[in-house]
């Protein structure tokens, strides 16, 4: 009878510990501003139209045919490519990308160039500034998502 008591008091502490209070919130991790960021920024975006690519102010019409395909877009970063960009002084072929300072709307590309970002799932608005050679600006990007 002593040990059938004193197995059942050791099965009541194991049960009793067992249910202590081991909550983490109840609730789903917080997702990363960043991560969400730069999910959004993967696929595929072509300049909208004729008057959506501007340096200084002025349209630029020889970009109308470019896409921009995002990939790999994390709060880490990502890679980009290009395909029927008229320079590679603007938007090179290839490269990688981070959020600078934590920033998701502002990306340095691995040519060095900071990009201002504005981001809908279907719409992305990129500014920048180059320097150098005649392309010497600041240059707007307007994409729609493919």
């Amino acid at each position: 009878m002593k040990y059938f008591k004193s197995l059942l008091i050791l099965l009541f502490s194991i049960a009793i510990i067992s249910c202590s209070d081991d909550d983490d919130g109840g609730g789903p991790a917080p997702v990363d501003p960043l991560d969400t960021q730069g999910n959004l920024l993967n696929g595929s975006w072509k300049v909208k139209d004729a008057n959506s690519v501007t340096k200084d102010g002025s349209i630029v019409d020889v970009f109308t045919n470019m896409t921009l395909t995002v990939s790999g877009g994390s709060k880490s970063g990502g890679s980009y490519s290009t395909s029927n960009s008229d320079s590679d002084e603007i938007w090179p072929n290839s490269g990688t990308w981070e959020f600078q300072s934590g920033d998701k709307n502002k990306l340095l590309r691995s040519d060095g160039v900071v990009v201002s970002i504005s981001l809908t799932e279907t719409t992305l608005r990129t500014s920048f500034q180059t320097s150098g050679g005649l392309k010497d600006g600041n240059w707007v990007f307007d994409f729609i998502k493919q």
